[in-house]
């Protein structure tokens, strides 16, 4: 009786264990690690996949402070495990902390952390030896952390740092559920490292890629300085190169550089007085271009015009500096093409303005690298104005590309860079243009031909946006 019993328990117990069972929503812990997930894949800069992980890793952790660190090398941000540690995300600290908070491997317990590819942890930092206080941060109100290297391919690429104000230590179960964590972290770095390869590719394929491989529905977030809305198409700011100096075969024996040498070396670089010709063709070609820009914005912007003319004056600094314009002909008489002669004033001024440790002159230094810009772009090629509805996207705005944009009937200027660091943002304010500057991550996602959706009021661009969002717009 016994065993028959046990039998019809053995066969129930069987037949519930082949039944598949959908695990519902509600089960927190489980929701949380497929949200992570969900998250880390999303379409978006690795900024926002990163903070975004941050929010949720401190609500899953219950932990007030959730940071990643990622080593930087000079290229950037190196995911191969190179450079200092940098602050690139986090919850519970102020957002400008960000990209300011940065240490080297080794140093405080993050660094140790990163350095001896283990978790560390500590019930108050402050006491720690190793620990390393940033005035970005006000560690104090959350003394208890735990580091844990982001292991990738054995190396470590960074850390993920949780903190939290009551001082008690981090129990194993804690560091072990934090060490999982980890995973959808690398899952968004690896992500990333992916759309870079994906995007050099596609810059450098012989073809243009279709619209429909381009990404969809991005959302860019940065900093909106002027009010206004606007729908255009992507125009990445790119100078043409210069023409190319021909040089000397490098595997020529010494022979043939003889008695023809010296003509040889004249051929190639161009008689002096032609290429002065040319330097003077070009820097007249551009000064008549930035008069005309000049003149159109001060018709045409609803400043008065001495107002105007105050935000110009930066555009007029090299073509109106007669030294400037003496010494490329000096580099030109000296045997130096035009294009050579240019971009040695253009180095010299900009080396010395830059060094000079004054707002206004750094300034300048923009303003003097972009127009000599503008005059080696007229030496190989006619000027191709901005396309009508363009979206001029740039590291910085100078004022003539502003002027310029609002001329050619652009609608709107993302930049990658903050506001003040570019002379021409007042400019494109002035005449009514929608500027959103601090972009991250702009040119990862940009390219010639997308079409994107600002809104300077909230500091967002979508990039390729939805019909609906389109539509949205419109009505408004």
């Amino acid at each position: 009786m016994l065993g028959g019993r046990r039998d019809l328990a053995t066969r129930r117990t069987r037949k519930s264990s082949t039944k598949p069972r959908v695990h519902a929503r509600g089960e927190a812990r489980l929701d949380a690690m497929l949200e992570l997930t969900e998250a880390a894949s999303r379409a978006a800069p690795l900024a926002q996949v990163l903070a975004s992980l941050c929010e949720r890793i401190a609500k899953m952790l219950a932990v007030e402070v959730c940071s990643v660190y990622l080593r930087e090398s000079a290229s950037g941000f190196d995911r191969r495990g190179g450079g200092d540690l940098v602050l690139t995300a986090t919850h519970g600290y102020p957002e400008a902390a960000v990209g300011a908070v940065r240490m080297r491997v080794g140093e405080g317990l993050t660094g140790f952390a990163v350095e001896c590819l283990r978790p560390v942890s500590v019930a108050r930092a402050a006491f720690d030896a190793r620990n390393k206080a940033f005035e970005e941060l006000d560690e104090e109100r959350f003394p208890s952390l735990c580091a844990i290297p982001l292991v990738d391919g054995g190396r470590a690429v960074g850390a993920l740092v949780i903190q939290r104000r009551q001082p008690r230590a981090f129990g194993q179960r804690e560091i072990v559920l934090a060490a999982s964590v980890t995973t959808p972290i690398l899952f968004a770095l690896e992500r990333a490292r992916t759309r870079d390869r994906e995007r050099f590719d596609a810059m450098n394929a012989p073809a243009v890629a279709h619209p429909s491989s381009r990404p969809h529905e991005v959302l860019l977030r940065g900093r909106g300085v002027s009010p206004g809305t606007a729908l255009g198409t992507v125009s990445v700011r790119r100078h043409r190169p210069a023409r190319p100096v021909a040089k000397a075969p490098i595997d020529a024996s010494p022979d043939a550089f003889d008695e023809d040498d010296e003509q040889s070396e004249h051929e190639r670089r161009g008689d002096p007085a032609d290429e002065r010709a040319r330097l003077g063709q070009a820097l007249a070609d551009a000064a008549e271009e930035v008069a005309a820009l000049e003149a159109w914005a001060t018709q045409n912007a609803p400043l008065d015009r001495g107002t105007m003319l105050g935000l110009l004056s930066p555009s007029r600094f090299v073509l109106d500096d007669a030294r400037m314009r003496g010494r490329m002909i000096k580099h030109v008489q000296a045997g130096a093409s035009a294009e050579e002669a240019v971009e040695h004033v253009m180095r010299e001024y900009t080396r010395l303005l830059s060094s000079s440790g004054d707002s206004v002159l750094a300034e300048r230094a923009l303003e003097v690298e972009a127009l000599c810009l503008r005059v080696m772009a007229r030496l190989s090629a006619p000027n191709t104005p901005l396309p009508p509805g363009a979206v001029l996207c740039a590291a910085r705005l100078t004022v003539c590309d502003a002027v310029e944009l609002a001329a050619g009937h652009g609608v709107a200027v993302l930049l990658g860079s903050k506001a003040e660091d570019s002379p021409g943002v007042a400019v494109a304010i002035a005449l009514g243009l929608p500027v959103v500057c601090g972009v991250t991550e702009l040119f990862r996602w940009v390219a010639d031909g997308d079409r994107v959706l600002i809104n300077a009021e909230e500091g967002t661009a979508i990039l390729n946006p939805s019909r609906v969002d389109v539509a949205a717009h419109r009505r408004k």
